[in-house]
């Protein structure tokens, strides 16, 4: 009876983990030969398939073309292509679980993107501000240390006490 009653409540863990709505974020690559008055219409359909696939979404960033670090390659209609630049966009979204799933798998069917990266996430804003020292900081700033010394004209007597005084 105890055993029944394990398996019942792993079940039922199982299903609230897959029925329960978690945080995504995928970051995109898209393809370069998208022409650039295409690739608003390609933005939308790209959007509504992860919403016609029970995605709400949080926030996101219009693509925009970048060049990529290293070349990447991609296999489109049975070609190996490779590509140097692409246009970079990424999407925050709330799922379930089971959804997430036939995301990804969608978005690895989809032959307009270079490459991609699902990871769940949250909700809030994870972007750093990058701080930047300037007249603001005014006093806080650290000075550089001055050099206070100042090169003394040594003659060669004063020399020569200094490495009798050594010597001894």
């Amino acid at each position: 009876m105890a055993k029944i009653k394990e398996e019942l409540n792993e079940e039922d863990v199982k299903e609230s983990e897959i029925s329960s709505p978690s945080i995504y974020e995928v970051g995109y690559i898209m393809l370069p030969t998208i022409a650039e008055e295409n690739l608003s219409e390609e933005v939308t359909l790209f959007k509504d398939t992860l919403i016609e696939n029970g995605a709400v979404f949080i926030s996101d960033e219009y693509p925009k073309s970048i060049e990529l670090a290293y070349e990447m390659t991609r296999s489109i209609n049975n070609k190996k292509q490779k590509f140097s630049h692409g246009y970079f966009g990424w999407v925050k979204f709330e799922c379930a679980t089971q959804d997430a799933k036939v995301i990804k798998d969608i978005l690895d069917k989809n032959e307009k993107l270079v490459r991609y990266l699902m990871i769940k996430t949250v909700r809030e804003n994870t972007m750093s501000v990058k701080r930047t020292y300037g007249k603001q900081d005014g006093n806080q700033r650290r000075r550089p240390i001055q050099k206070q010394e100042e090169a003394e004209v040594i003659n060669e007597q004063t020399i020569d006490k200094e490495i009798d005084a050594l010597v001894v």
